[in-house]
């Protein structure tokens, strides 16, 4: 196994309108949804929604994100589901080497133009060298940033205070492409666990980030999370999710569906747990259950668009059992928009539960 190194940042020198209601909310019709908990955000086609579940409101359009729809690379929700972190460019031109991460509440104005009316909570700037548009994910106690890893810059995954705008470390291991390092993901008690490669580690608050331990490598997985008790892993493997215990044991699969050899895309992505860890949302588009859209092809296994590829959020309980996708009745709920009973929610990137 290889050594996970920690960069000496002394050594480098560098080392989400508001959720309140507009034209487009909606409310939700689907009743299969009632009981689950907390609120869903997802990003699609340059528009961020949500689904509230317990308020039955949700939107599909709250704010613009994107670098062709706005000046923010990307968003995060605080663990309290009050704040949203909003990721973005810093005036100047030719300023290519800084991101600006501002906090502000959810029910504030969340235009670009409105981010200096004294109502950030916070609103930092971090430095890198050619960095361009990142993702940033909060602490639950938000203290602290944890940036993805960015190949354009070879940026390692790096973890910021939030305080001081600093880089408090770095994490990266040799002869492994940043291509190849995963989304970080957070707990609730503060831990950080990451991938590189085939591996993951974790971070912890004990001493301050300045060490990351190995937890389990396996080949071939990705879009690695856990829940927020930290007691469970889930991971895309072979197309499809899978579930294991913190510690990478008790391997099994929990979802399958058609898939086709030659699309390497299809299948199950980016799964993330609820607050209360007793359920998982991630995106997946099947023959059965996939909504009609003009970007499926003909047998509904797969959908795309201009430069990426998404699927529609479909939930299931964290129970460890294996979910057909292709069965109806197989007890995952499949996200409608309000009103129908054919169209689904779809999303590219960043899902995120609180």
């Amino acid at each position: 196994m290889k050594t996970i190194k920690f960069l000496s940042l002394l050594a480098l020198g560098l080392c989400i309108s508001c959720i309140s209601c507009s034209k487009d909310d909606i409310s939700m019709s689907n009743n299969s949804t009632k009981n689950l908990p907390g609120t869903i955000y997802w990003y699609f086609a340059g528009d961020v929604g949500y689904m509230d579940f317990a308020s039955g409101t949700s939107s599909l359009k709250i704010m613009k994100m994107g670098p062709g729809s706005s000046r923010f690379d990307s968003y995060d929700i605080t663990w309290d589901n009050k704040n949203i972190l909003l990721t973005m460019d810093v005036e100047g031109t030719y300023n290519f080497n800084e991101r600006r991460f501002v906090l502000r509440g959810k029910n504030t104005n969340l235009e670009y133009k409105s981010l200096t009316d004294g109502n950030n909570i916070f609103d930092i700037t971090y430095e890198w060298d050619d960095v361009k548009s990142t993702d940033a994910h909060i602490s639950p106690n938000g203290k602290y940033l944890a940036l993805e890893a960015q190949h354009f810059s070879d940026m390692p995954m790096t973890i910021v205070n939030t305080a001081t705008g600093q880089a408090v470390s770095q994490w990266y291991e040799e002869g492994v492409s940043f291509l190849k390092y995963g989304i970080p993901v957070w707990t609730a008690d503060n831990t950080l666990y990451f991938r590189i490669g085939k591996s993951v580690y974790k971070c912890s608050p004990t001493d301050g980030y300045q060490s990351a331990s190995h937890v389990f490598s396996l080949e071939g997985i990705s879009y690695v999370t856990v829940n927020p008790q930290r007691t469970k892993f889930v991971f895309r493997k072979d197309k499809h999710l899978w579930m294991s215990n913190i510690d990478g044991s008790n391997l099994q699969q929990i979802t399958t569906s058609y898939t086709i050899d030659f699309i390497d895309h299809d299948g199950e992505h980016r799964p993330t747990f609820s607050p209360d860890g007793k359920y998982i949302a991630f995106t997946g588009a099947t023959r059965s259950g996939t909504p009609w859209s003009d970007h499926d092809y003909p047998d509904g296994s797969w959908v795309s668009v201009t430069g990426g590829k998404f699927g529609y959020i479909i939930v299931i309980p964290a129970d460890g059992k294996l979910y057909n996708l292709e069965d109806k009745n197989s007890g995952a709920i499949w996200l409608r928009k309000p009103g129908s009973t054919t169209q689904g929610v779809a999303c590219s990137s960043s899902l995120i539960w609180r």
